[in-house]
């Protein structure tokens, strides 16, 4: 059951390993999105989803009884941890030449984490008062 309910958190690992990967050039330029910080927009969002999907994944599997129990701070931390490291990987000679190593980047992923992680409590919430827990799975 660990895979089954894991399963889409590493799909959506390895999705950020490989946006993170790609060349700056690759990127399509929207001129009529002419957003200020638009790419610490897409870092927070990015890991938004891999901290929920985590906290989710956690949640549901059975076979690890310490993730269940500290499911939403084993996310956070994780997904913290992995946004830093896709940034360390963005660093000069290291995995991803062509991309650049920035703190900041790191910062919102881990905002986003934390707001991930915040939806994911507050939907708990609102479906065990429902007593609906099917919703989650």
């Amino acid at each position: 059951m660990f895979f089954k309910h894991n399963f889409p958190w590493i799909i959506w690992a390895i999705i950020i390993l490989v946006l993170i990967g790609l060349p700056p050039n690759d990127f399509p330029s929207t001129s009529f999105l002419n957003i200020p910080h638009k790419d610490k927009i897409v870092h927070t969002g990015l890991f938004f989803i891999f901290a929920f999907l985590l906290a989710r994944g956690f949640v549901l599997q059975n076979k690890f009884q310490f993730l269940i129990k500290f499911s939403l701070l084993s996310a956070f931390i994780i997904s913290s941890c992995y946004g830093g490291l896709t940034e360390l990987l963005q660093g000069p000679g290291s995995l991803f030449p062509l991309r650049s190593c920035d703190f900041f980047d790191f910062v919102f992923d881990s905002i986003g984490s934390l707001l991930g992680i915040l939806l994911f409590i507050a939907l708990k919430n609102k479906i065990s008062k429902r007593g609906n827990p099917a919703i989650l799975k």
